[in-house]
């Protein structure tokens, strides 16, 4: 898995989501979070049909990690996966699909040809049971698409699950605060996508000692 903010010794990693902010501040708030130690930016991309219209097209989301040397991931909702992945894995080195896609699989043969790492996300509903063993896996704590929602703490049990059959790592997504990354962590995820806790107010005090690279503990 590709690295984030923070290192082996912090117990979590942290990957920006800037889906709520606006168009006209996401390039001041990525640049403030890279001033502060952010390493990576998590991009979603969405169809509009297997999750609400929004997220970032790739070329949008190339110019603004490449113009502040940030790593990225991407994370694409959509039906049909295997027709979207090509544009990210120009300049991501980790693309995720969801497992609920009708073409998962095809889709993450073609990242791998393609000379980037898959990743498979689950939704809520989607058992830990199919992700194939070793493979990075993204676990969503809120319906896809609706950033906002609140952490669904269900998805605590997944993430023992998927560290338990295999080794591999865990990412969560959707509702993470900071308080909440703690928990995460001590149930085996690798790192967490972040947004509106981060971008909001304060967060970049919330956040400091992970982007910083300091371990999660709860309530520090």
């Amino acid at each position: 898995m590709p690295e984030a903010a923070g290192d082996e010794s912090t117990g979590i990693e942290v990957a920006a989501s800037l889906w709520s902010v606006p168009a006209e501040r996401q390039h001041a708030a990525a640049a403030e979070l890279a001033d502060h130690g952010l390493r990576r930016m998590h991009w979603d991309m969405t169809d509009g049909r297997f999750a609400r219209a929004g997220g970032f097209s790739a070329d949008g989301a190339r110019e603004l990690s490449a113009g502040l040397g940030l790593a990225a991931e991407a994370h694409i909702m959509a039906r049909s996966s295997s027709r979207e992945v090509d544009a990210w894995t120009d300049f991501c080195d980790l693309v995720i699909v969801h497992a609920e896609s009708a073409d998962w699989q095809k889709a993450v043969d073609r990242i791998v040809r393609r000379g980037c790492e898959p990743g498979l996300a689950l939704s809520a509903m989607t058992p830990a049971s199919v992700v194939p063993e070793g493979m990075t896996a993204l676990c969503m704590s809120i319906t896809p698409g609706e950033a906002g929602s609140a952490f669904d703490p269900a998805v605590i049990d997944k993430i023992r699950a998927l560290r338990e059959s295999s080794d591999r790592r865990v990412g969560v997504d959707g509702g993470v605060t900071r308080d909440i990354a703690a928990r995460v962590a001590d149930a085996g995820a690798s790192w967490v996508a972040v947004g509106n806790d981060l971008v909001g107010t304060g967060g970049l005090q919330r956040w400091a000692d992970l982007l910083r690279g300091r371990r999660a503990r709860t309530g520090s």
